[in-house]
């Protein structure tokens, strides 16, 4: 083989050395995504190169057809090593797994006839050198082979280019720059060997394609070290994002929308295709939680909602937190909704089993208090029939006529509180479910009882779920106690119930425009209850205040805590 000095060498000499040292780059990534594809893309650039150098050298045809042949390799086979690379990037990476051997077909079949040529001439034939020029170049002839070589190569190389573009222009905006690096790197050299091959070039003699390899390459050195290119792979999202049962938003700096998985299109029932830079707030008009999250440039936090569906009401659960650049700088948030529909009913049950073990723990209360009251109303009808027995038998008429009208006094007001009793027992349970609908009932059955009007006063959207279990029993307990001492005691005409959520908890008032009565009178707490009203109280970690006083009526307030759920929930409302 002989050899001459050219200046053109330089150019390929460059490119060679870039290429060379990107592969060598790309071995000790190895394990990167992506990074075995690019390394062969770039030993494979190499050798192009480095066999045109050598072919542009050369002096006599076989030399020049020698190193012509080498770089077939590089022809058949960069655009399969790039398509790899291009399309793990892009996540069809599965799919390349079951179809690249395929792809190979060709190239081999390539490679095989071209060192043939000399033989049935299926690639090239007809072999001369062209002296028209600075340096002898080769001229020939193309066969049929090497059509079928250019259109499987284009076609693999076109559709690079198509995937790249989808990866450039489509919602997957957090790869942009990425796609944008190897889409620019392929397209300068895929262009220039176009205008070669098919003879519409500035140049004809020779192809400049090697040369460009080597500014390709820094391109994509350039997007390697400038956009961390192996460190980032759209593969991770394709398995990751877009299989995940969790819904994924992704909002800019403008809380538009610039990216969101499926698993959020099944949530919310917005269409990626649909809602791409729109802002979110009209994406999630369906949700107020998540649309008052949105709007919120500031806001980051969790938070609940549900949506209905025809069949059940889904819960979830969303989270929101910013997202910065890697010098720290604010670059847009993301949205997290998780499904906790199951959860959700897990705890209701829960709730729910709660209450009635605490509706039970009432029940057994309430009997030995009847118990314990009734045994001793009882005790006395007891005695005193066995004194009207003895009366009737030794004293007179008379006598026994006084204890009998006592005796039925007792007995009536006995089956009076025997009556109350059996209602609060029974009533319990409906305090479990709901504290705000008991209290109603409770208020309408006490008036239509006794006739005194009843006003009562609940806050918008309460029912007592707030409340942790045994609490709203034990309130309604205390309210049910205090009806009974209007009933027997107050003679009122008006009584008013006011439930109020404050800071520390729920405040419950029962005020009626009774007689009153005097509070440090001796037996007040045990003729009116009102010791029993405190223990109460006690038992849920609140407390009790009377205000009374003989003409002004009377006032009972009890404050309670709320659940530590409910505490929880306001401290991210303050938190927001």
């Amino acid at each position: 083989m002989e050899f001459q000095y050219i200046p053109y060498l330089w150019p390929l000499a460059v490119s060679s050395s870039i290429t060379l040292f990107l592969a060598v780059y790309a071995v000790g990534s190895s394990r990167a995504k992506g990074a075995v594809s690019f390394m062969l893309s770039m030993f494979l650039a190499t050798l192009w190169s480095f066999a045109n150098a050598l072919e542009m050298a050369g002096v006599d045809l076989p030399t020049k057809l020698f190193w012509a042949n080498i770089q077939y390799f590089a022809y058949a086979f960069l655009p399969v090593a790039w398509l790899a690379l291009v399309m793990e990037f892009t996540g069809y990476d599965h799919w390349l797994r079951k179809k690249i051997y395929w792809f190979a077909v060709v190239p081999v079949l390539v490679v095989i006839l071209v060192w043939t040529d000399s033989r049935y001439g299926l690639i090239r034939y007809n072999f001369s050198l062209d002296y028209s020029g600075p340096f002898p170049v080769i001229d020939k002839k193309y066969g049929p082979v090497f059509f079928l070589h250019c259109a499987h190569g284009y076609i693999l190389n076109l559709y690079s280019l198509v995937l790249l573009f989808k990866a450039v222009f489509s919602k997957h905006t957090i790869y942009r720059k990425q796609a944008a690096v190897l889409l620019l790197s392929l397209g300068l050299t895929m262009i220039t060997n176009l205008l070669y091959t098919t003879g519409l070039g500035p140049i004809r003699r020779f192809d400049l394609t090697p040369a460009l390899l080597g500014p390709a390459g820094t391109i994509v050195a350039w997007g390697i070290f400038r956009f961390r290119l192996f460190d980032l792979v759209p593969a991770a999202r394709h398995y990751v994002i877009e299989h995940m049962s969790t819904g994924v938003m992704v909002l800019d700096q403008q809380n538009r929308v610039v990216d969101l998985n499926p698993a959020f299109s099944r949530i919310t029932g917005a269409v990626a295709s649909r809602v791409l830079a729109k802002m979110a707030a009209e994406v999630c008009a369906g949700i107020p939680p998540l649309v008052k999250a949105c709007r919120d440039k500031g806001f980051t936090g969790g938070g609940e909602f549900s949506i209905k569906t025809v069949d059940a009401e889904k819960f979830y659960e969303f989270f929101v937190s910013p997202l910065t650049d890697r010098k720290g700088v604010f670059a847009g948030r993301v949205v997290v909704v998780h499904d906790i529909t199951e959860r959700k009913y897990i705890q209701q049950e829960l709730l729910k089993q709660q209450w009635e073990l605490a509706a039970m723990k009432e029940r057994e209360r309430l009997a030995r208090d009847l118990h314990d009251n009734l045994g001793q109303v009882l005790g006395f009808i007891n005695l005193q029939a066995q004194g009207v027995e003895h009366e009737l038998t030794e004293a007179g008429i008379a006598t026994a006529q006084r204890r009998l009208g006592r005796l039925i006094d007792v007995t009536q007001a006995a089956h009076r509180e025997m009556r109350e009793y059996i209602r609060r027992v029974r009533s319990t349970t409906v305090s479990a479910e709901n504290l705000a609908c008991a209290l109603e009932k409770e208020a309408a059955q006490f008036a239509k009882e006794t006739g005194i009007k009843v006003n009562l006063e609940i806050p918008p959207g309460f029912s007592g779920e707030e409340l942790a279990a045994g609490v709203g029993s034990q309130l309604l307990s205390i309210v049910k106690e205090a009806f009974n001492n209007i009933r027997k005691h107050a003679g009122a005409q008006n009584v008013a119930i006011l439930l109020l959520t404050v800071k520390d908890g729920l405040r419950i008032t029962v005020e009626d425009d009774g007689k009153g009565f005097m509070l440090s009178g001796a037996g007040a707490d045990k003729k009116f209850g009102l010791k029993i009203m405190a223990e109460r109280a006690r038992e849920i970690g609140g407390n009790l205040q009377i205000t009374s006083a003989p003409g002004q009526g009377t006032r009972i307030t009890v404050t309670t805590p709320f659940s530590k759920r409910r505490e929880k929930d306001e401290d991210q409302n303050h938190a927001r």
